[in-house]
Parts: structure tokens; C-alpha cells; sequence
């Protein structure tokens, strides 16, 4: 055979070196001469040939016949061919006889695939004759059910598949031209929100910027929640409000979770009210700490609202009013102060003026008593009416010597004296007159601080403090302890401090403390313990601790009282060191 077709490419190549190599090389040269369109091919046929075509129906029974065929196939399809071969074999049946068999796949050079889709198989006949090794049979069976009266390939069927595939692409082509022209408009119309979007994501930006300025800028809590009240967004100045490291520790907690236990339910009744179209105003509460630490806020809520009106969330402003607390309390107790000074002042006056117009009454009254008990005999001055006429008239001298001392202005010479010996001296007076219920306790240094008093009105001050403590103790029982110490006036408290106009002085003083386990005293009642004539108890004239005032007073010292009902009292009296 001629083998100058090796420019015909058969796929995948097939080595004619193997088993029968002349048999397939004969295969390979038919191979590559039909797949190129040879009409040489013919030349290979044998005088006595038979086969069939793949499409057709018939027996082809001579040589003639099927050279006709092999050119009508190859005028149908002029352009050479590809031929993939998938599988062959080469069986010898005789010296003279061999079969060669193969399954392949042709492409042609055609736009429909359809073709390619498709396994082809052929059979080969050769038989050695007289002029060589020549092709006595060919079968092949290619499933091409398209095929038509006088094709090999079903090119007709194609050509009309391929005009009906042309209109169908036409009219793809116009649906896609009519799908691009909405395509182009959908996509100008999406270009136009796409710039609205963007146009309204700047805005939302520059809102949301100008917003969180607001956030950072405002030294109050702005607090956002939604309609539950849990926690979305807070502003820096809640993070330090309430002393935590990072805003996202609060996020999603309920906003009742940072005040304090008691003031939740009063705070979910304030914000029900709001919800249901209440109006609520700034509510007071208190703040709960991360530490656990407490302090005062105030809180005024509204809602956040959609397009439409409808609520969807919650901010609340809250504010520290620790600072505004404590001087509303301090102006409080100035103004308390300002009463009391004023009540004592005015109290002062009238008493000072019914003391000494008192005093001056008694004076005439004893006078004449004394001149008309001188008349009687000696035997009968220690009895009668006179004798208790004077006797009462010495009692109220005494009351309104007490009242002199209440208002500083009793007649007493100022000494140095030491405080602790002088509280020691006082002991066995003490111990006498105590109730047998309560005991009394003493820390005294030996030697206590100088201070400058009147002795007379430094005992009666320990004796009317100590007489005020175990009458506090005489239902149930106690003890009375008294102490004394040396004190900087730093230390000095301010609550509950007497006479209210009292100033310290920059200097040491010495502290005299009487304690007592008693019933102790309501905070409402302290300011009104060192009245004249008030008293709590049925015992006593009610002048004991507003003479130990008025000594205090007049010696420039200071009287702190710290009590509460049920845990006893602690009268604290402080009296300048004397100097040198």
C-alpha cells in the first residue's frame, strides 16, 4: 500500500509495530486515505467484495458497487475527515486471511456535533490474492438513524437542522436583542437607585457622624434600646458613667440591670407608662456601679420612630446628679442650721430676758421671805408656809441660774484644769448615784490633755452626760463608758455638731466622751435634745444637756451627738488645749 498520506492524522496514532504489523499498517493506510478523502482507496477494493454501509439497508455483493458508494461518500463530504479511533484489533485467520476490527468516532467537518456523539464500528477483510494483500470485506455500523436515500451521512437532515437552528437562532437573537434593550433600561434604572442609594448611604454617613458627635461630645449617658429596653448603643460617657472598660460589655443587658434592685420596679412602671402614652418626666433613681458602688442619676426617655411614625426603639439621657444631691443636702442642712440658729437666737433672747426679769422678781420675793422668817422666832423659821415659800423660791433661783448657764452668760471664773484628772476626781460622786443596773467604764490617761473650764461646770457637764446615759439604759440595763482623749480639730465631725454658729480653732483639742448601750436617740429628735425643757424621758427637769450646751458654748468648745434607736449614744465633747 502507498503510505504518502502522513500528513491524514488518525487519533489517537496507532503503532503498526505490534502484533501483525503488516495487517495494521494495511488498516492504518486505510484509515488515513479514507479519513482524507483518497479516491486511491478504491484501488485496495478486491474483485469479490461484499459489505454494507452504515446507513444503509442493503448487501453490497460486488467490487463495482462499492467503489460507487466509497466516491458518492466522498463527494457528499469533500473536506478530509477526523477519525478517533477508541479500540482495534488485528486477528489473523490464515496465512492468506486477517480481520482487523475497530471502534472510532468521526468528527466531520460540519457545525452539528451530532455526529462525533456517536461510536462507529468497522470490520476489514483482507485476503492475499495474486496482486497483493487486498480488502475482500467491509462492514461498518454507524447509528445514524437521520440518514437518507442516497447519503453515507445524514448531511441533509443536518443542513435542515442547521436552517431550522439558524431561525431558531434568529429568533434567540431577537429575544436577546428585545432581553438586552430591557437589560440596558433595567440597568439604567439600576444605575439611577444605585446613585440614589449611594446619595442616601452619604447622607445616612454624614447623619450618623454628626450623631455620633453628639454621642461623644455629651457628657451625659445617651443610652439606645430598643422597645424591650435592652442595650444597642451607648455613648462614651456611659462607659465612664458606669465605670466599665469597653461600650459592646453592655450591649443586649436590660437597661433596669445598672440601677439598683430596689428602684427596677418603680423603673419598668415609669417606662410602661411611657409606652402606653403616659407622659413621664425625669425620674431619679439610683445608679448601680460595675464595682457595686452607688450613686444618683436622673433619666428622661423618648422614642425613636420610623417614616411612619411607629416607635422602634428607645433613647434615654441619663445624667450623675451625685454632685447636685449633695448640694441640695448641703443646702439642707444650712438651712436647717440657719433655723435652728435663728430658733436659738430668738429662744436666747426671750429666755435671757425671762431669766433676768425672773431673777430680779426672786431677788424681792427672797428678800421679803428672809426679812419676814428674821421676824419669827428661831424655833418655828425651819417650818411653816414661809419655810416652803423660800424653798421653792431657792429651787426656781436654781432654774434660772441653769438657764443663765444655757445661754453662756453665767458668772464662772475659767481655770486650767487637766481633763482626765478632773474626770477622775468625779468617779466615786459617780458610783454613788448610779443606777444598780448599769455599770460604768472608764479609759483615762494618766495624764489628759490641759484645757481652761470652770471646775465646777466641767463636773456638772460629766455629771449631767453621765446622768443622761444611764437614764437611757435604767429600762433594760447597760453600761456607761467614759473616755478621754487628745484630738486634732480635723478630725472633728460635722454632723450633728453643736451650738450650730460654733467655729473650730486651729488647735489640739481635748475630747471627752460619754457612751452609753441605751435605747438611743431618733436622727429627727438630735437637734432638739439640747432644747431647754425638752426631754424624752419622764425623769429630769429636761435642762441637763442645755446647760451642758451653754458650758460648752461659753468656753468656746464643740458638743458632736451619733446615735441611733436601739444602738446607744455617743456624746463627744471638745474643749480647746489650753496654750502654753
Amino acid at each position: 500500500m502507498d503510505h504518502s498520506l502522513a500528513d491524514i492524522k488518525i487519533y489517537p496514532p496507532f503503532a503498526p509495530d505490534a502484533d501483525h504489523p503488516a495487517i495494521r499498517q494495511m488498516l492504518a493506510d486505510y484509515l488515513r486515505m479514507y479519513a482524507g478523502r483518497d479516491d486511491r482507496l478504491t484501488g485496495h477494493f478486491s474483485e469479490d467484495f461484499s459489505g454494507f454501509t452504515g446507513g444503509g439497508n442493503f448487501l453490497v455483493k460486488d467490487r463495482v458497487a462499492w467503489v460507487a458508494i466509497t466516491r458518492q461518500d466522498f463527494a457528499q463530504v469533500k473536506e478530509p475527515i477526523r477519525i478517533e479511533l477508541k479500540d482495534v484489533a488485528v486477528q489473523s485467520l490464515a496465512d492468506t486471511i486477517a480481520v482487523a476490527t475497530g471502534f472510532f468516532t468521526i468528527h466531520l467537518p460540519i457545525r452539528d456535533h451530532i455526529l462525533s456523539r456517536e461510536t462507529a464500528r468497522l470490520v476489514l477483510i483482507f485476503r492475499l490474492e495474486a496482486a497483493g494483500w487486498k480488502i475482500a470485506h467491509s462492514s461498518i455500523s454507524i447509528p445514524y438513524p437521520l440518514v437518507k436515500e442516497g447519503e453515507v451521512y445524514p448531511l441533509k437532515e443536518l443542513e435542515e437542522r442547521n436552517q431550522s437552528l439558524e431561525r431558531v437562532v434568529a429568533e434567540r437573537t431577537n429575544q436577546l436583542s428585545a432581553a438586552n434593550d430591557n437589560l440596558r433600561h433595567a440597568n439604567q434604572e439600576l444605575a439611577r437607585k444605585i446613585a440614589e442609594h449611594r446619595q442616601a448611604e452619604d447622607a445616612l454617613q454624614r447623619s450618623e457622624e454628626r450623631y455620633r458627635s453628639i454621642l461623644n461630645a455629651s457628657p451625659d449617658d445617651i443610652t439606645i434600646t430598643d422597645l424591650q429596653c435592652r442595650i444597642l448603643m451607648v455613648s462614651p460617657a456611659a462607659v465612664t458613667m458606669f465605670g466599665f472598660s469597653r461600650a459592646e460589655e453592655g450591649y443586649g443587658r436590660l437597661l433596669t440591670d445598672f440601677i439598683i434592685p430596689e428602684d427596677r420596679a418603680r423603673a419598668a412602671a415609669h417606662i410602661a407608662l411611657k409606652v402606653q402614652g403616659g407622659v413621664t418626666g425625669p425620674n431619679e433613681y439610683h445608679g448601680l456601679r460595675r464595682d457595686g458602688s452607688t450613686f444618683a442619676i436622673e433619666a428622661n426617655s423618648e422614642f425613636i420612630r420610623d417614616a411612619g411614625g411607629a416607635p422602634t426603639g428607645m433613647v434615654f439621657i441619663v445624667r450623675d446628679i451625685t454632685g447636685r444631691k449633695q448640694a441640695e443636702a448641703e443646702r439642707e442642712k444650712l438651712e436647717l442650721q440657719n433655723q435652728q440658729l435663728q430658733k436659738s437666737e430668738s429662744l436666747g433672747r426671750m429666755a435671757g430676758a425671762i431669766a433676768h426679769h425672773f431673777n430680779n422678781q426672786l431677788h424681792a420675793v427672797m428678800m421679803s421671805l428672809e426679812q419676814a422668817l428674821d421676824a419669827l422666832p428661831p424655833a418655828a423659821r425651819q417650818t411653816g408656809s414661809l419655810a416652803i415659800a423660800m424653798q421653792s423660791a431657792r429651787k426656781a433661783a436654781e432654774v434660772s441660774g441653769l438657764m443663765l448657764t444655757y445661754l453662756g452668760k453665767s458668772v464662772a471664773s475659767p481655770e486650767r484644769l487637766d481633763l482626765a484628772a478632773t474626770c477622775q476626781r468625779s468617779l466615786s460622786l459617780l458610783h454613788a448615784v448610779r443606777p444598780r443596773n448599769v455599770a460604768v467604764e472608764t479609759d483615762l490617761p494618766v495624764a489628759g490633755p490641759i484645757i481652761k473650764v470652770n471646775a465646777n461646770q466641767l463636773q456638772q457637764v460629766l455629771t449631767n452626760l453621765a446622768t443622761n446615759g444611764w437614764e437611757a439604759c435604767a429600762s433594760a440595763g447597760g453600761t456607761v463608758r467614759l473616755s478621754v482623749t487628745t484630738v486634732p480639730a480635723s478630725t472633728i465631725p460635722a454632723l450633728h455638731r453643736f451650738p450650730i454658729d460654733g467655729r473650730l480653732q486651729d488647735t489640739p483639742y481635748g475630747c471627752l466622751e460619754v457612751t452609753d448601750t441605751g435605747c438611743g436617740i431618733a436622727d429627727q429628735d438630735i437637734v432638739k435634745i439640747f432644747d431647754p425643757f425638752y426631754s424624752s424621758k419622764f425623769a429630769g427637769r429636761g435642762m441637763g444637756l442645755a446647760v451642758v450646751l451653754g458650758i460648752i458654748r461659753s468656753c468656746g468648745g464643740i458638743i458632736t451627738v451619733a446615735s441611733a434607736p436601739g444602738r446607744g449614744s455617743s456624746f463627744r465633747v471638745y474643749i480647746p488645749v489650753a496654750a502654753g
